[in-house]
């Protein structure tokens, strides 16, 4: 066991770096990434002109969580659809390195990449104090651990689904129809919980608003880091990995 978890060690940074840099390598990175920084920047723009304090960033980061069911499909569909489709992801799986380890490099490697797309809307809270605005730098950064932890739920969803298909725009299509009924259609059940069938029996908004991903992000929005939230956004994440680790593992007995 102290063996396994040395090898942990060992792999992982060198698999995370292998991951991480293999953005760099395909034009579709540079492409999602302008696009993404292209349209945060005009999002913000246009909620500049009604806010010029710390709800400008609010609104902005909520926003982009809800944007973020677009984009981080495009990052993780080519995590393992792609390496299914060329063949590597044999070698890879029969390679001296656990599924686990395969697993968490690349959820990491995206991770790493979605963070280094998103640190540039740093920079609009600069803009905010150049203008004479008021931002709550407190507020402001308990939204991007909120949003930080969301697109870590998405990528870790996006990872297992990846897992699942050869095809990338199959695994984008998946991922994004997960990501926006998790974010968008359970938030409007929770809207209408009463017309749902049992709902004397059944305490439909407390379920739907736990399950609604948008729910938790506000929490973060008003500069509270809520532990369940947290534990919520964590229990995501680990089934994310944890499905695609046992996706992985079955095609070692096929």
């Amino acid at each position: 066991m102290a063996g396994r978890r040395g090898d942990l060690v060992t792999n992982l940074p060198a698999l995370t770096k292998r991951e991480f840099t293999a953005n760099f390598y395909s034009p579709m990175a540079y492409v999602i990434a302008t696009f993404y920084l292209l349209f945060a920047g005009l999002s913000f723009y246009i909620l500049l002109r009604d806010q010029r304090d710390a709800n400008a960033m609010r609104s902005l980061l909520t926003f982009l969580g809800f944007i973020h069911t677009i984009f981080i499909p495009m990052v993780t569909m080519r995590l393992i659809s792609e390496e299914r489709k060329s063949g590597t992801l044999e070698m890879l799986v029969t390679a001296p390195v656990s599924d686990t380890e395969i697993a968490i490099s690349k959820f990491l490697g995206a991770t790493l990449f979605t963070a280094l797309m998103i640190a540039p809307t740093t920079l609009f809270t600069w803009v905010l104090t150049r203008i004479n605005g008021r931002p709550d730098i407190g507020m402001i950064q308990a939204s991007y651990v909120g949003l930080m932890l969301l697109s870590m739920s998405y990528i870790a969803l996006g990872l297992f689904i990846s897992s699942l298909t050869a095809n990338q725009i199959v695994a984008a299509i998946l991922t994004f129809v997960t990501l926006f009924t998790f974010y968008f259609l359970v938030g409007f059940l929770t809207g209408s919980a009463e017309s749902l069938p049992f709902h004397e029996k059944i305490p439909w908004p407390d379920i739907l608003n736990y399950m609604h991903f948008g729910a938790h992000l506000q929490s973060f929005g008003k500069g509270l880091v809520d532990s369940r939230d947290v534990v919520y956004f964590a229990s995501v994440i680990s089934l994310g990995i944890f499905l695609t680790i046992k996706s992985l593992e079955s095609r070692r007995w096929r």
